[in-house]
């Protein structure tokens, strides 16, 4: 089974799919130099944010379920899709990806953003940024393969801002946010917890430094 890894500044977020690696400056991050820092995001619309980020990037892949490419915001209001494919195939699907993702937007949080679709540039790709790639990569694919019988499980959303402050977020199809939905989100943490102690990560250094975070599907924290 392929997977799907698209880094947004330093986020990641993992489906069903083929892998793509981004280093953007994100909206809820990052204000442009030399302008007014834009009124930092409140918990739920960053969780909103990154909901519609992965609505975009799963309406792509229904119909490009093999393509390589990133989704990504940043503080000029743009939503950037950007895609690994040589020049020939990406301007075959530019205009269709452009018309997915306005679609997907229409009515969410980013419907006022400009969608730019373009190639994707790797030049910029350090070893270093390489390396916390394999690492998220490596979490990642590992949690998919442990969560995959719980029936309401969606995507992870892994965010590596530095040493300190990372995260995953495992987004869910969990109603609610009553006794029972936060029953089922501690029984979905217990098990995140039990797979990054397994031996499949013992590799992976300072693994408790990731805050565990589980979504209903409303985009709400309910662990």
């Amino acid at each position: 089974m392929l997977k799907r890894i698209l880094i947004i500044t330093g986020i990641l977020i993992v489906g069903i799919g083929s892998f793509s690696l981004l280093n953007k400056p994100s909206e809820v991050d990052t204000a442009i130099a030399n302008k007014e820092e834009p009124k930092p995001l409140s918990t739920k619309e960053r969780e909103l944010h990154f909901s519609t980020l992965n609505e975009v990037t799963e309406k792509i892949h229904e119909k490009y379920d093999e393509l390589e490419f990133g989704v990504s915001s940043n503080s000029e209001i743009e939503l950037r899709v950007q895609v690994k494919e040589n020049e020939e195939y990406f301007n075959s699907v530019k205009k269709d990806i452009e018309s997915i993702a306005k679609n997907a937007i229409r009515s969410s949080t980013l419907k006022d953003y400009t969608v730019v679709v373009e190639r994707m540039d790797l030049s910029f790709v350090t070893e270093e940024t390489e390396n916390i790639n394999k690492e998220l990569s490596h979490i990642a694919s590992t949690l998919m393969e442990g969560l995959k019988d719980y029936d309401v499980f969606g995507n992870i959303n892994t965010e590596y801002q530095n040493e300190y402050q990372k995260s995953i977020t495992i987004q869910t199809t969990i109603i609610g946010s009553d006794k029972d939905a936060h029953k089922l989100a501690m029984e979905i943490e217990e098990t995140v917890h039990e797979i990054l102690h397994s031996k499949e990560l013992n590799s992976v250094s300072n693994i408790d430094s990731y805050e565990i975070k589980i979504l209903n599907a409303k985009g709400k924290v309910v662990n």
